[in-house]
């Protein structure tokens, strides 16, 4: 609001000799408001680091963009299509959610887990997705219904690969090339078969402790 004044004051300045600077000064302060060098200067001196943070968010943004670009025609374009973004989580949540099932459930080590829950969800979003798009050119419900058998199918294909690499890794740390449920399966055996033996033993007296018992109960100790 004060602005106006200015060019009075400095010509009030120059009337009373103060001089010819102050009067210079205060039109220059005048051309620079006027024209927002002022504002832009105070801006500049207040936030050095604006325009070095303007730049790097139009990299994120540029590098953002040439992402999608290449995800539209890549690999991604191959795989997925035309799906966007919120398709593509659609589609892909309950192959991740049975890959997470499947790595609960599955018995071993984390890498054991691992290998099973990973296997099942890329097999299954892959064949889900593969044969969804195949069907979807005959509708929704067609694409629907081969979504589903392609999860199916992944999934159990997936199972294998799964299969192999945990055969693959066992034999790797010395063991015998099973998997997790084959390594689990063995165990069990061994432990009912050795709980068979114990029983025999102590049926016919055989086992330490029992076998004295037996003797005493027939009156032969």
């Amino acid at each position: 609001m004060a602005f106006p004044l200015i060019p009075a004051a400095g010509a009030l300045a120059a009337k009373l000799g103060i001089g010819a600077k102050l009067a210079s000064a205060l039109t220059a302060a005048k051309g620079l408001i006027g024209v927002g060098g002022l504002k832009g200067t105070a801006t500049q001196l207040i936030i050095p680091g604006l325009n070095t943070a303007a730049k790097a968010t139009g990299s994120r943004m540029a590098g953002t963009a040439l992402g999608n670009a290449a995800f539209k025609s890549g690999l991604g374009k191959a795989i997925f299509g035309e799906m966007g973004k919120g398709q593509i989580a659609a589609r892909l949540a309950p192959d991740l959610m049975f890959g997470g099932l499947a790595a609960a459930t599955t018995p071993g080590d984390l890498g054991d887990k691992l290998i099973a829950g990973g296997s099942s969800a890329i097999g299954g979003g892959l064949g889900g997705i593969a044969l969804g798009r195949a069907g979807q050119r005959f509708g929704n419900t067609a694409g629907f219904l081969a979504d589903t058998a392609g999860s199916i199918g992944g999934d159990y294909a997936g199972m294998m690969v799964g299969d192999s690499l945990q055969r693959g890794k066992d034999s790797l740390m010395g063991g015998a090339g099973q998997t997790a449920y084959e390594r689990m399966s063995a165990e069990q055996q061994a432990a009912f078969a050795e709980q068979i033996r114990q029983q025999t033993l102590a049926g016919i007296g055989l086992v330490p402790g029992v076998r004295d018992q037996y003797m005493y109960g027939s009156g032969i100790g």
